[in-house]
């Protein structure tokens, strides 16, 4: 059964409610397509049912309610026939323009979306329960902390590649929603509000208050939908604005393909750098230009001491590296990096090795794991137990190149055994010990005496019952090099009235901690191996290993030496021991390379590669 329709209603002043909407219209610079259907539907709607009407039924009440002494023609002649009753609308009733402005709401959130250029399809009663869902689910989200985003809150600052930075800059209500919109979409605490309904308290008052006060900037990345996907942060120091947080969701690094649109926001604002993390971890660097500040990417950063240092502390950077040569990769390592990617032959393999070996798999043996994890990268890497002697050599590479296949094999291997012996041997002269690389024996000379076996046993926690756990720990973590994350490394140096001893000793820190690290790492394993606390299998395939890293990262054995001494000295005094170590270090490194038969003079640099050497060793089937 149909419904009778509603008799369209008499309206006195029809023409000036129309002329009303039209003129909020304008004033809104409405979308035409908006304007247009707010000109038929919206007020179609508003004459044959907005509710809060006045009847006229008489020249008084034209009077009162038009506000003309005297009625047109047309009005007296239908008051006289006493036909339908006559109403009037106020044009800027205070309900009817609260509603027009939900219908405003309503179909400019769909400029966008598949009902663009089909407005006047939707008719009064169907744009009005959409609203009211809309509504609805905005309730629900609200209560979970979401505000509506606002327009005239939002200062648009920068273009970028992915959308626009806008900074937050309003006041009151209007601020404190815009920063629980943010906050809702990056889930951060940003408007985190503890009075959600009123957005009062919490972390959103403090952030709130201090945009009001002048103390802090507020930037987001917005996409072309309104989307925020970056946060930034400016704090007032000094007299300066300083850059505080970039954050992604959930207070996490942004994405890196966002490092761009940061990138315009920075170099668009300038704020000065104060050593933010934030900053280094997106591979982002502030460099003084005269009395400003630049920020260039990673990629394209020309100083090599504060690319090393960023990559040893972030080492994730590695993929933005535009080159990742052979030290690149080793210094990644030693930064703690969990994947490669990408890396150049014949060292990735090696690397890539590496980082197998310190996976957490505690299920597995160590000695397995690291035969495992080797083989996996290079057929042949590690020899299995030795079952029984045989004419032949049996199994992997490190076993034919350590035991040799004949006269010839042996004099190939040699060189390469004692180039590896060779590169502690600085700390065994330091003690008075000839480290005797002639040997070729992986365990350290006698002589080191029993109170560096109680200092080192104490540094590695190796005590009673934990040997096994304390030795498993060292080889997982052979190639990580301590304090690579220190702020003094981290953090752009910035000009300090300090005394000479409480400033960065060096340049070039992250290269030389890593020398430092090389040496003493194969330093350790040899005294370890000597005490039967490392076994000679996994200690060869380590310093082998830590041999080529060497290799690769330094042009000769003077550069290695001189860096590792610059690299104690560094870590002496990041650990508060004494200077005077540093310079005991620096005093025997000299003497050593003044000795006849320093190993180092005997020991061509380019007589090792370890991949070389993998190929040169004939491949026999395992046992």
């Amino acid at each position: 059964m149909n419904a009778t329709p509603a008799a369209a209603r008499d309206v006195i002043n029809a023409d000036k409610v129309r002329a009303a909407i039209a003129r909020r219209s304008r004033g809104r610079q409405d979308h035409a397509d908006i304007a247009r259907w707010l000109q038929t539907h919206f007020f179609r709607w508003t004459i044959n049912s907005f509710e809060h009407v006045l009847p006229v039924r008489s020249v008084e009440g034209w009077r009162t309610c038009v506000g003309e002494p005297s009625p047109p023609a047309w009005f007296l002649s239908k008051l006289a026939a006493a036909g339908a009753p006559m109403i009037y609308i106020d044009p800027e009733h205070h309900l009817l323009r609260e509603r027009e402005a939900r219908m405003v709401e309503f179909f400019h959130a769909r400029l966008g979306s598949r009902l663009a250029g089909k407005f006047h399809r939707i008719t009064f009663a169907d744009a009005e329960a959409a609203w009211s869902k809309d509504h609805e689910r905005m309730q629900r989200r609200s209560r979970r902390g979401w505000w509506p985003s606002q327009a005239h809150a939002l200062t648009e600052v920068v273009a970028t590649p992915h959308g626009r930075f806008v900074e937050l800059r309003a006041s009151g209500r209007t601020l404190r929603g815009e920063l629980a919109y943010e906050s809702f979409h990056m889930q951060h605490c940003l408007g985190q509000f503890a009075q959600r309904d009123r957005l009062e308290g919490g972390y959103g008052e403090h952030y709130a208050l201090g945009c009001e006060q002048g103390r802090i900037r507020l930037f987001s990345l917005r996409d072309p939908n309104n989307g925020p996907h970056v946060t930034v942060s400016l704090i007032e120091d000094l007299g300066e604005w300083s850059l505080d947080q970039v954050k992604g969701k959930q207070n996490t690094i942004p994405d890196a393909k966002y490092a761009g649109d940061v990138l315009c926001l920075l170099n668009s604002v300038r704020p000065r750098d104060i050593g933010s993390l934030d900053l280094s971890r997106l591979g982002i660097v502030a460099q003084n230009e005269g009395f400003e500040v630049a920020y260039v990417a990673f990629a394209d950063l020309r100083d090599a001491a504060r690319r090393h240092a960023l990559l040893g502390a972030f080492p994730h950077l590695l993929g933005q590296h535009p080159q990742p040569d052979p030290f690149a990769q080793w210094l990644a390592l030693a930064g703690g990096a969990a994947v490669v990617g990408e890396v150049a032959a014949p060292h990735g393999p090696v690397v890539a090795a590496l980082h197998a070996m310190n996976a957490d798999e505690a299920s597995m043996p160590d000695r397995e794991r690291l035969s495992a994890t080797l083989m996996e990268v290079f057929p042949q890497w590690l020899a299995p137990p030795l079952a029984q002697e045989t004419s032949a050599p049996q199994g992997g590479w490190l076993r034919r190149l350590l035991m040799g296949g004949g006269a010839s094999a042996v004099n190939q291997s040699a060189p390469h055994r004692q180039w590896a012996l060779a590169v502690p041997e600085l700390l065994f002269y330091r003690l008075g010990v000839d480290g005797d690389s002639r040997r070729g024996r992986l365990a350290a000379p006698p002589g080191t005496g029993d109170r560096l076996r109680a200092q080192i046993e104490s540094e590695l926690d190796i005590h009673d019952g934990r040997a096994d756990a304390a030795i498993r720990a060292f080889c997982e973590t052979f190639f990580r090099v301590p304090y690579l994350a220190h702020p003094m490394l981290v953090t752009p140096q910035q000009e300090t009235h300090e005394a000479p001893s409480k400033q960065a000793p060096q340049p070039d820190a992250a290269r030389d901690l890593l020398a430092w690290h090389a040496m003493r790492q194969s330093h350790l394993l040899r005294l370890l191996v000597a005490w039967n606390l490392l076994d000679e299998t996994r200690g060869w395939a380590l310093l082998l290993l830590n041999a080529q890293r060497v290799r690769d990262c330094f042009r000769d054995w003077s550069d290695f030496g001189s860096a590792a001494a610059r690299g104690h000295a560094t870590w002496l005094h990041w650990n508060g021991r004494e200077a005077h170590r540093a310079k005991a270090t620096q005093v025997a490194l000299q003497d050593f390379q003044d000795e006849y038969d320093c190993a180092w003079k005997r020991l061509p640099w380019s007589a090792f590669d370890l991949t070389q050497a993998i190929a040169a060793q004939p491949i026999y089937a395992t046992a």
